[in-house]
């Protein structure tokens, strides 16, 4: 069981590294269109959250539980 939970961890961290690389690009690609930080914090807040939390130096923020 101890390796199944292992692998499922590191799946998950795989996965979030993709979502981060992605979240930061729509970023990129909405400034490129205008958009302010201000407005997708406004319009889009569980993004705005995210995009916040990708572009973190890795580790930061993170605490055990």
């Amino acid at each position: 069981m101890t390796e199944r939970l292992a692998a499922v961890h590191d799946l998950c961290r795989a996965v979030d590294a993709v979502l981060d690389s992605l979240v930061v690009q729509a970023a990129a690609e909405a400034a490129e269109e205008g958009w302010t930080a201000a407005r997708m914090a406004a319009e889009h807040s569980g993004y705005y959250a995210r995009l916040q939390r990708a572009l973190l130096p890795a580790g930061a923020g993170l605490t055990r539980q």
